[in-house]
């Protein structure tokens, strides 16, 4: 059963991003290359998605880029998003964790936002506190915490790892989602983090809609809201 749920989760992506051209990630005010930014986004797309942030974290950047006051750099985890879930969410969280490691290595005042959607929202909370298997840690944070210090903001969006009843959670649904990470593990980046998920979701609430799981873009403007708070 697990397994037939996590094929699904790539199935999910490839209905929502077949036949899409992926954005290339250079917008009209990102900083330039040879300078520190300000800020780095940096997001995971979904499974199946093409490389590249993914039809749902692209325009979301954009919209960062444009509307933020800081100079901005956006950056896409590297790493396959493809029905090997584990081994793939585990290559994502060492892809997030070297991008973090490498431009805080020659940018310090560079601070990070982080973006996820579905498989790429687990890599995201993977990187930042570990892995987790039935609501129980089983791995360290890829991420030191004194880097994690530099994260303003956490942004996920239909998180298979989502976990009913946590502070941060922007959702009208109560149900946890089919590998909830458990109540308390994002503690450390609780008021910096969103976590959208639709009622009824087949992966973040365990629902039975495919439809819910690809209905995110209506939370660009909040997402945005919220990351212009945390960064000022």
């Amino acid at each position: 059963m697990r397994l037939r749920k996590v094929l699904t989760i790539a199935a999910a992506g490839a209905v929502g991003a077949a036949g899409l051209v992926v954005a290339p990630l250079t917008f009209a005010a990102q900083a330039p290359a040879n300078a520190c930014p300000d800020v780095e986004v940096i997001g995971a797309r979904g499974t199946t998605e093409r490389p590249g942030l993914g039809i749902l974290l692209t325009p979301l950047a954009q919209q960062l880029t444009r509307e933020l006051p800081q100079t901005v750099k956006t950056t896409a985890v590297d790493y396959p998003a493809n029905f090997n879930y584990q081994a793939s969410v585990r290559q994502g969280v060492t892809a997030l964790a070297g991008n973090v490691q490498r431009t805080a290595a020659a940018c310090a005042g560079t601070r990070f936002v982080l973006m996820g959607y579905s498989q790429g929202a687990n890599v995201v909370g993977d990187a930042l506190v570990g892995r987790s298997v039935a609501g129980r840690a089983t791995g360290q944070a890829a991420i030191p915490a004194a880097l994690g210090d530099k994260v303003a903001a956490v942004i996920l969006f239909g998180d298979p790892t989502f976990t009913a009843g946590e502070d941060f959670n922007v959702t009208n649904g109560t149900q946890s989602g089919i590998f909830a990470r458990g109540a308390g593990r994002l503690d450390t980046f609780q008021d910096r983090t969103r976590s959208f998920c639709n009622r009824n979701d087949q992966f973040c609430q365990g629902g039975t809609s495919l439809a819910a799981h690809l209905d995110y873009a209506k939370f660009a403007d909040d997402a945005t809201e919220f990351i212009q708070g945390q960064l000022n």
